[in-house]
């Protein structure tokens, strides 16, 4: 399991044709094709911000957590979560007045920025799911000591889930049991202790999934934390970290810019 606070990740500037956006890399780093899980926070909170349509190579979440955005035709704002499957193009994310921000967690890093139109050749089949949901944190939080789960998506066959977890003052919760692949979890609101370890807003955990299920502990304030869970393995393309972890390690497909 790793555990990474928002302070402790690496923040990088990045200038851009609108304005200047910010990254922090949690795990791993964009650009850079490696067998371990990728993740990484971006910043774009300036005036109609802009993403290109675009796929991946990997199965991918995006959540955003500020701002407001539009994902394709549909709105996007805080806490909405994006999951794609490998080659399956999205886009373009559009913000308003304020920009946007969000995560991007993958299972394993990405080969590249593939965008579209122009890509098509690269996709090994017909593109496959885009689901999209929210996890609303505008009611009440639970009483102290006491914990609330909802599962946030249609259940899928290959295990792939979006896990909402409100925890009153000093709840305690183990997380959801996987059924698919690794999982992230992500603290949206409050605060959580794991293995000791205080991990306030905006920290991340990322459990491999033959590892042990972490305990979460609320702090004075509660928490509310989005579990992601990504697809056992399979013969779909994309979907598998091992066969993915044999590509060439110098073949990133940049972002055309």
């Amino acid at each position: 399991m790793r555990t990474v606070a928002f302070d402790d990740a690496i923040e990088v500037e990045v200038p851009r044709p609108g304005g200047v956006g910010r990254r922090r890399d949690y795990i791993g780093r964009p650009g850079l094709i490696d067998p371990n899980p990728q993740a990484f926070y971006v910043d774009r909170l300036y005036p109609n911000a802009r993403i290109d349509p675009h796929f991946h190579d990997i199965d991918q979440f995006q959540v955003v957590v500020d701002g407001f955005c539009r994902m394709g035709k549909k709105p996007a704002p805080p806490i909405t979560f994006q999951y794609a499957d490998a080659y399956t193009p999205y886009g373009p994310i559009v913000g308003e007045a304020e920009g946007f921000a969000f995560y991007t967690l993958r299972p394993i890093a990405s080969g590249g920025f593939f965008a579209m139109p122009g890509n098509r050749q690269n996709m090994p089949g017909r593109a496959g799911r885009n689901i999209a949901g929210a996890f609303d944190l505008s009611g009440a939080p639970p009483p102290a000591l006491q914990a609330m789960s909802a599962h946030l998506m249609p259940e899928q066959p290959d295990g792939v889930d979006a896990v909402g977890i409100r925890l009153g003052c000093g709840a305690t919760a183990t997380g959801p049991a996987s059924v698919g692949g690794g999982r992230y979890y992500l603290v949206c609101r409050g605060a959580v202790a794991v293995d000791g370890k205080s991990l306030p807003e905006r920290s991340l955990l990322h459990v491999a999934a033959e590892e042990a299920l972490p305990m979460l502990t609320a702090g004075p304030d509660g928490a509310d934390v989005l579990a992601l869970q990504f697809a056992r393995p399979s013969a779909r393309p994309g979907s598998d970290p091992a066969e993915r972890a044999a590509r060439d390690p110098n073949a990133y497909t940049r972002r055309p810019d």
